[in-house]
Parts: C-alpha cells; structure tokens; sequence
C-alpha cells in the first residue's frame, strides 16, 4: 500500500438536546485522529413547545447551523458521514419537518437513534479511546436531555440503560429562574435520583472496577473543579459537593464566571451537575475520570468497523436468529430470490445498490422472526418485535421500515400503515415490500428449488412471470397464490402478471 496515499476521512454529526457537534477524522492505526471539530449551542431541548413541536425560531437556528456544517463537509465522501439525532428529535412532533429540511443542506438523512443505540455509541468512543482489555468499566454521558449508562469490558458492552433527563431538561424543571439554592439543587438531586431508582442495583452489582465520564456536562464539571482548585479534574462526590456549594454561594446563573467553560455551557451546567451529582450517589462512584470522546466520536468508529467487515447489524441479526429461533435456511432462500428480483426491477424502480438492497436482504433475514411467538399472524408477531426490540447498529427510521416490511410480507397490505413516511421513502418502501412478499411467496413451500424455470420480464411497473408448464404442474398453490397476489399489488400500482411456457 501506498504510504502516501490519503487517507479516507470520516465525518459525523450529532444533534443533541443543547449542542449540535460535528467531527471530521481518519483512521490512525487501532484509533482515530481528528481533523476538525466543531461545535453550536443550539438549545433544541428547550425549543419544544407545549405540543411537542420545534418553534420555527430553534428550527431555523438548528438549520443555519447545519449550513455552517455543510461547508465543511464537502470533500468527505456521502458514504462517510453520518448525522444523528437523539433526545429532542426523538420527542418532538414534527421532526420530520426538520429531517426533510436537513437533508435538503447536507444531501444525507438524518437517523434518529434509540436511546440505547446511543449508548452503545458512546461506549464504542471510550473503549477505542481508552483501551483496557483488563478492566470491567463503567461509562457515563449526561446529554442536554438524556442519561446514558453503560458497562463494559473491553470493546463490549454488557450493560446498557438511557434515562430521560439531561441537563437542559433538569435545568427548565428546577432552576428556570436562574437562582441556584441549595432547596432547589435537593429537590432536583432527588428527581434525578428517582428516576435512576429502577436500574440501580442492576449497576451496583454490574462489578465495574473504574468509572469514565463523557460529554459537555461531565468534562465542564471537571474543568470547573480544576479552576476552582478543587481537584486536578477528577469528580468525586466529595468535589461536587464543594463545587455545589460554590455555585450557591453565587446564587445566581447569570453572575456565574467560570474561564474554563463557556457562556452558553454556564446555562445549563447548573441542572447538569445535579444530575451527575446524583448518578455518583446512586451508583456508589467514588472517582470518575473524564474522556474527551462521545457519540461522534463512536459513530467514526462505527462506520470504519463497517468498512472493515466489522459490522454491528450483522451482529444484530445473528443474535436475533439465536434469540427467536429463526429457520436460517428458509430465510436464505428468500434472501437470494429477493436478490435476483431486486436486479431485474432495480434500474425501472429506481433502486439503490446500496441502501435499499440492504435493507431488502435485513428484511428477508428477519421475515420469520414472530415465528418464534406463534405461528398464527406471525408477521404481526414479527413487527411488533422488530419495532420494539433494541436493534443496534439501526436508526428508528431503519427499524420503523423493517417493522412495515415484515408486517406486510404476506397477507393485506393496509397502505395507511405506509403514510407517515416522506413521499418518497413510501413509495421506495412499498416497492421493496413488493419484491419481499414475492420472494417469501415462490418459496410458501420451503424447497430449494432454484426457480430456474421461473423466469421475470420487467416493463416499469408491470412485472411478468413466465412460468414453465411443468413448475406449474408440481407447484399449484404457489401458482395460485401468484395470481391471487396480484389483486394486492394492484393497491400498490404494480401489475402482476403471469404467462405459461413449454418445458423444452
């Protein structure tokens, strides 16, 4: 390999509840080195209104921010970014508005994450960063409006919890005045503390041997300490106490005058500090050091994993198989024949190699999975589970199409289940739903017949089978069920035909 050859650059933003961050980097050996970083307070978790909505004033600000992104952006590869959303995003009502908005600035969709996706994220970031193959850890962000609590060894997550509340939402709740008392910080403290209370003897007795601390609230605490002379950046209980007590004694938000954090981090750092104060409580952290990194930083290390074959859905997958029994030569079947129909339709539909023909092949791996509650409506069984399992490595957009997918692989396709999509990912979707339904279709009978005498003729819409008179002869209910399957693909706008030919 060329030494001097450049290397690739990864990109990856993350919209989160108070900041939105972006980082440019390549990989570096085992790691990352950063090129650029860049960060805007944008305050989406206190732009919500009282129906859930994103104001037009934090939408345009989140927006004009995004196009500061953009320039940036221009000579890292489509494929080697990704831009997420987390608390705010996965709250608000219309933040599809502001998806279709983005993607129009960057040219690539923003994924929503679950709140666990997230902290698998995070957990990626610390353990690259901080390799320690010795030592069970426990890792901590404190988001604008999430909490997310990871344990782990080595590059594995074992446990894994986000909980909702975060600085920015502590900080409306408890100290929307501006006044820092110590009542105030008690009342929030417990609020924190008891919506902590269900997970935390799973993490007492998890045995993590040492303690990291992520993100804009963690790393502003230990900046804070340090100037105030309270320790060398390293947060105990003891030093959070004594910086609880400094903050009182201001009294006041806006008469806080720190040099080691920023104005707009001043904001919100008061509601923050309760919530880590009562994490270090809860969980009995004596000692937590802090890491530079956070999900940004482990979206790069996923999406290099990927380009290296080291790919979390696949992983996802296998362990769904395992977990709900799924019948893997069936769904192989399926997958191949979904494949072939895939390249015959993909230049008149308009398909996408890489996306859409990825999402077909999850589709068929996970076609069966309510099999393992019941056959009778299994693809009912099939999507509530893919919609409500936590499915690493996916966005909820991801999820949301697989679970439509494996909900209508067989049976009425009801097309108000399909309308809160954009136009076109509705119209993307019902097409891949349509070469899923077939594929699952021709093989009713699970044989491994190659279906060689099943032959496909594509004009635009109108798809043609051209069946050999002896497959007809061996396979009548799946005939049958081919032209019975037309009547449903008609709702769709497809037209399903099928014609006799000779054996030769």
């Amino acid at each position: 390999m060329n030494e001097n050859a450049a290397k690739p650059s990864f990109a990856a933003i993350d919209l989160g509840s108070n900041s939105f961050h972006m980082v440019v980097a390549e990989p570096e050996g085992d790691s990352i080195r950063l090129i650029d970083s860049l960060r805007e307070s944008v305050r989406l978790g206190s732009g919500l209104d009282d129906k859930k909505r994103l104001t037009p004033e934090t939408m345009e600000r989140s927006l004009d921010t995004l196009r500061l992104f953009a320039e940036r952006l221009r000579e890292v590869p489509l494929k080697n970014f990704r831009v997420v959303g987390t608390n705010t995003l996965r709250r608000a009502k219309n933040a599809e508005d502001f998806m279709d908005e983005a993607f129009s600035i960057l040219g690539k969709d923003v994924e929503i994450i679950s709140g666990r996706e997230e902290a698998r994220l995070i957990y990626a970031a610390v353990a690259h960063t901080h390799p320690d193959p010795e030592h069970k850890r426990l890792v901590c962000d404190i988001g604008g409006g999430s909490t997310e609590l990871i344990v782990g060894h080595g590059l594995k997550p074992r446990l894994m919890e986000s909980v909702n509340m975060g600085c920015v939402s502590v900080m409306n709740d408890y100290f929307a005045s501006g006044k820092i008392t110590a009542k105030a910080f008690s009342k929030a403290i417990t609020y924190a503390e008891l919506e902590l209370q269900p997970l935390k003897q799973a993490y007492r007795n998890s045995e993590w041997e040492t303690a990291i601390g992520c993100s804009g609230t963690i790393k502003a605490t230990s900046r804070m300490l340090t100037e105030l002379g309270i320790s060398d950046g390293v947060i105990t209980r003891k030093g959070l106490k004594s910086l609880r007590e400094t903050l009182i004694n201001v009294g006041n938000i806006q008469e806080l005058e720190f040099e080691s954090i920023s104005q707009d981090r001043t904001q919100v750092i008061v509601g923050g500090i309760a919530v880590l104060s009562a994490v270090l409580r809860s969980l009995k952290i004596d000692c937590m050091n802090v890491s530079q990194v956070a999900l940004r930083e482990g979206l790069i290390f996923d999406m290099i994993g990927k380009h290296e074959h080291t790919d979390i859905q696949q992983e996802t997958l296998s362990t769904l198989n395992r977990r709900f029994s799924i019948d893997e030569a069936q769904a192989q079947r399926v997958e191949t024949t979904a494949l072939k129909l895939f390249s015959h339709v993909q230049d008149d539909w308009g398909l996408d190699v890489e996306d859409d023909c990825g999402l077909l092949c999850w589709a068929t791996r996970l076609h069966e999975i309510g099999m393992g509650v019941a056959h009778s409506q299994y693809h009912k069984h099939g999507a509530y589970i893919v919609e409500h399992c936590d499915l690493f490595g996916f966005s909820k957009a991801e999820q949301n199409a697989l679970s439509l997918m494996v909900r209508f692989h067989r049976r009425k396709i009801d097309l108000e289940a399909f309308d809160g999509l954009p136009k076109l990912a509705r119209k993307r979707l019902l097409k891949l739903t349509a070469l899923l339904r077939l594929a699952a279709l021709l093989h009713r009978g699970r044989h491994d017949d190659d279906l060689e005498r099943v032959k496909l003729h594509v004009d635009g819409n109108t798809l043609t089978f051209s069946l050999a008179d002896d497959w007809v002869e061996e396979m009548p209910l799946t005939h049958a069920e081919l032209e019975s399957e037309a009547a449903r693909l008609e709702l769709i706008n497809i037209t399903l035909q099928t014609q006799l030919h000779l054996t030769v």
